[in-house]
């Protein structure tokens, strides 16, 4: 079962929230959130007896040494160190301290007052700054993302100067910088097995760099080698009757411009490290698109290609589609521009995504798109809704959606892998529960590290590449399984035409909304009977398209009423008819319907969010495994 809802209290005085994310420890509780208000926020969730709704919310403690907005906030693998980082350009690491709380949060050692005395004295525990990571340059260049590595001795920090830099926790300094991309620095990972740092700029490129250790100090990084620069790849078309082309492959750009309706651009790595997800990603497509019911009639953007075309972020421009982009372990080692995996169609461009900490089984005869010997979660955050994926199933396992008025900015999840919170500039919080059993029987500790050793890399996916195949030809699936098409050598590559760069106003993004009401969540299900219905409450008709038959609604409490999205399914099925992006596709988990007071609960889309598979480079089974 698969519930989701509104948090409705003022988190940071109505202000902005950029970032939140669990402590990863087992109580699965306790939530730190990052606002424009300059302040780190410490709460205390809690949970009905099935952990299915968070029934109120305890405030631990506040944190103010930033000067300026806070825009991530990342705990280490250990969960005692807390890093944030903001637009004062300043990466502080927090710790807790049981003495401050008797203190009037002043910490003894280092004399540092946590917080006002109006509001020490509500304090329930407090952290002080353990340590400064300074810069080496002279100016000071806000914040965007920041990383921990896998040994919790070196954070990454992507900044607006068009740079990453990476620190030592141990001397607080910054020992490496670099200055490949040419605009701002958005989102950055580090691989878990320790070998790539990844980087996601505005300047439409991911960057993916070669860790080098010193070969007498295995943890002691010694250089920085820029491996790939990944700006546009080769990518199948479709032809005139909406179906793949393999013999038409054109080089495109993947990723939005600078005029993304966002400033975060936050990529992820699976734990295991065999999946590399980037956001904000785009694709031509050349059938139809009609205009999606849950999307604006207004434009939030309009990024160009290296041509003058323009594409919209949402998909009423029929050129253009968003998307998210998969890379393989083997295609990152190969140096291929070439993502593996597609998410395509999304109704907004794809700004967060956030990997489910935790391994499952495999579900009994289950042919799976991507050939791993666990299954893998993880969400997808757009600007208005959130859904999540597993490596099993081609189809979204859930989609929700009206959630917030304003752009979606982060994704946490707990510990154990049944709680999702969502954090937006409307200075709100939501969250998604699931049930204990809602992506089936997570893997032992022994057998996680069996599977994550670094020899058992993700295999190339040597599905059929046949487009006659009848595979190929089933026009009700939504997947595509794509030829492998090996460059020549010595072939010329044409040069893109250059694009103008223009700066974005952060301001844009986090501008108050006039009259604002909070949003009923919905999941929408588009595989269940479409009937509408009328309810009367409280004297007012409200129109609901019943999607899932077992829907159930009703109004908030309070002044603030429920707003009820209405789908048009004559859309949605004409939608799903003119992508035809079609190869194979699987059946997807079908989660239980919530009969919650402030949900609506149901299975995920059926429409053009599916994964299309694109291509896998083929394994040689001379490669060598990844050191």
């Amino acid at each position: 079962m698969i519930q989701a809802g509104n948090l409705q209290i003022y988190w940071h005085e109505s202000q902005p929230i950029y970032s939140l994310t669990f402590q990863p420890l087992a109580s699965n509780k306790k939530l730190f959130t990052a606002g424009g208000d300059n302040k780190i926020r410490i709460w205390s969730l809690n949970f009905n007896d099935d952990r299915s709704k968070i029934e109120s919310i305890d405030f631990l403690s506040s944190l103010t040494q930033h000067e300026q907005a806070v825009n991530v906030v990342r705990f280490n693998s250990l969960g005692n160190i807390l890093a944030s980082a903001g637009d004062d350009g300043q990466l502080l690491l927090w710790r807790l301290d049981d003495e401050t709380v008797s203190n009037n949060g002043v910490n003894k050692e280092n004399n540092i007052l946590l917080a006002s005395d109006e509001d020490s004295e509500n304090f329930k525990e407090s952290w002080y700054v353990w340590k400064r990571l300074r810069s080496n340059s002279a100016s000071i260049s806000e914040i965007y993302d920041i990383c921990w590595s896998p040994d919790d001795r070196y954070i990454v920090a992507a900044s607006m100067d068009n740079s990453i830099r990476i620190f030592d926790v141990d001397s607080t300094k910054q020992i490496f910088a670099t200055n490949d991309h040419n605009h701002y620095v958005q989102g950055v990972s580090w691989d878990p097995l320790n070998k790539y740092i990844f980087s996601l700029s505005a300047d439409r490129s991911l960057a993916i760099y070669e860790i080098i250790f010193d070969p007498n100090d295995p943890v002691l990084i010694t250089n920085l080698k820029l491996k790939n620069r990944i700006s546009k790849g080769d990518l199948p078309q479709l032809d005139e009757n909406g179906t793949l082309n393999h013999e038409i492959v054109k080089s495109s750009y993947l990723f939005h411009n600078e005029t993304l309706p966002s400033f975060f651009r936050r990529l992820a790595i699976s734990p295991c490290g065999n999946l590399l997800c980037v956001p904000s990603g785009i694709f031509r497509s050349n059938t139809q698109q009609p205009p999606s019911s849950s999307t604006s009639s207004t434009t939030d953007g309009n990024p160009t290609t290296g041509t003058n075309s323009s594409i919209s972020t949402n998909n009423n421009n029929s050129e253009f589609a968003n998307a998210v982009y998969i890379y393989t372990r083997s295609s990152i080692n190969d140096n291929s521009n070439r993502p593996v995996l597609r998410l395509p169609f999304l109704n907004k461009p794809a700004i967060v995504i956030s990997f489910n900490p935790n391994f499952y089984q495999l579900s009994s005869s289950n042919d799976t798109y991507c050939k791993l010997p666990y299954k893998l979660v993880f969400a997808v955050a757009t600007s208005n809704e959130v859904l999540i994926y597993d490596t099993e199933s081609v189809k979204p396992i859930a989609v929700i959606g009206n959630l917030h008025y304003t752009p979606l900015t982060d994704l946490s999840w707990s510990k154990d892998g049944e709680v999702l919170i969502v954090s937006s500039t409307d200075g709100f919080v939501s969250y998604v529960s699931m049930s204990s059993d809602a992506f089936g029987d997570k893997l032992e500790d022994e057998k996680i590290a069996e599977f994550t050793k670094p020899e058992n890399e993700i295999k190339s996916y040597k599905a059929e590449t046949n487009t006659n195949s009848s595979i190929a030809q089933n026009k009700n699936e939504i997947v595509h399984i794509l030829q492998v098409k090996r460059k020549q050598k010595g072939s010329p590559v044409k040069d893109a035409k250059k694009t103008k760069v223009s700066e974005t106003s952060k301001s844009n993004t986090t501008s108050p909304v006039k009259d604002k009401r909070r949003v009923q969540p919905i999941l929408i299900d588009f595989n269940s009977g479409k009937e509408s219905k009328k309810e009367e409450d409280k004297g007012e008709t409200k129109e609901v398209v019943k999607i899932d038959t077992n829907i159930s609604s009703s109004d908030e409490e309070g002044d603030e009423k429920a707003l009820h999205s209405r789908i048009n399914s004559e859309d949605c099925e004409s939608r799903i008819k003119s992508e035809k992006e079609v190869i194979k596709s699987l059946p997807s988990p079908t989660p239980e319907t919530s009969t919650a007071s402030d949900n609506i609960i149901g299975e995920a889309t059926e429409a053009s969010t599916d994964v299309t598979i694109i291509n896998s480079p083929i394994k040689n089974p001379k490669d060598t495994p990844p050191s």
